[in-house]
């Protein structure tokens, strides 16, 4: 009976070292070697203490560790017999970077488990009270390439509000591995809005500003378009709500302190959108 093939475990390790399982602590502790990225995402300068004082010998990866070189770093690890660990902010299934390294591990005859923990995506709808089952397609506003900008988030957030569902907007990161602020993903989607003119980005229109969701210093505002408040360092989130039933409507002017009449606003606008229907 031949030896089994050794392991590569995807850690998720949530949005602070608060969120950080008993099972992703076991996987550090135990594996041959640890790697980290946080390129896709980051977290509070207390995750590197945490981490290493659990693992003194972590190896940090870059982009192009494991985009442009094909994770191979992490490859001649497993080729050598020994389990690796690979460990990312947030859950790891949330970036199609993390599914491309497992399926090369896959096809190369490594067993390859993920350890799933807190997402932003889970955790921004619950701190801002919204129904995840109105939760439409997630999308992220980036910047343009080549001269060219992107429309997708301006589409799937169209398609969304026609809908009345709530959209996630992700924000990109720089080569140089800072990260999209608010300000800047707003005056992209008003460029959006000048191209693809179906008048979606609208005074009217309440959106939810967020900052180091999971963090000891989050911060979430309600606002609009127009007036994008200071939340401080990135990395930022946009939720735009789509219709929101009474509860939804309540916690986000009773707990979050959004102005009621822009929540009155929101909903007259959204349930205009939403009669439309698609512009085709």
């Amino acid at each position: 009976m031949g030896q089994e093939a050794p392991t590569l475990y995807i850690v998720g390790l949530g949005l602070s070292p608060a969120n950080i399982t008993a099972e992703a602590l076991e996987v550090i502790r135990s594996v041959d070697v640890v790697f980290l990225e946080m390129y896709t995402s980051k977290g509070p300068a207390e995750f590197m203490d945490q981490l290493r004082s659990i693992r003194g010998d972590l190896i940090q990866v870059s982009r192009r560790d494991l985009e442009d070189m094909n994770s191979e770093i992490i490859m001649r690890v497993l080729e050598g017999g020994r389990n690796a660990a690979l460990l990312v902010i947030g859950d790891p299934m949330i970036a199609t970077t993390h599914a491309v390294i497992a399926v090369i591990a896959k096809r190369r005859g490594f067993n390859v488990r993920v350890i799933n923990s807190v997402s932003i995506v889970c955790a921004v709808l619950s701190q801002l009270g919204l129904s995840p089952y109105k939760l439409g397609p997630v999308a992220t506003i980036t910047y343009p390439r080549m001269g060219v900008l992107s429309m997708r988030a301006y589409e799937v957030l169209s398609d969304n509000l026609i809908r009345g569902l709530h959209t996630i907007l992700l924000l990109d990161i720089k080569d140089d591995g800072s990260f999209m602020s608010a300000s800047e993903a707003v005056e992209l989607l008003k460029k959006m809005e000048d191209n693809g003119k179906l008048g979606i980005i609208s005074k009217d229109l309440a959106v939810v500003y967020a900052a180091r969701i999971g963090w000891g210093n989050q911060s979430i505002k309600v606002s609009t378009i127009e007036d994008v408040p200071n939340i401080g360092e990135t990395p930022h989130t946009i939720v735009i709500p789509g219709l929101l039933n009474p509860v939804e409507q309540e916690y986000l002017v009773n707990v979050l302190g959004a102005d009621e009449e822009l929540i009155r606003r929101h909903m007259a606008f959204i349930n205009k959108m939403v009669k439309r229907g698609p512009l085709v």
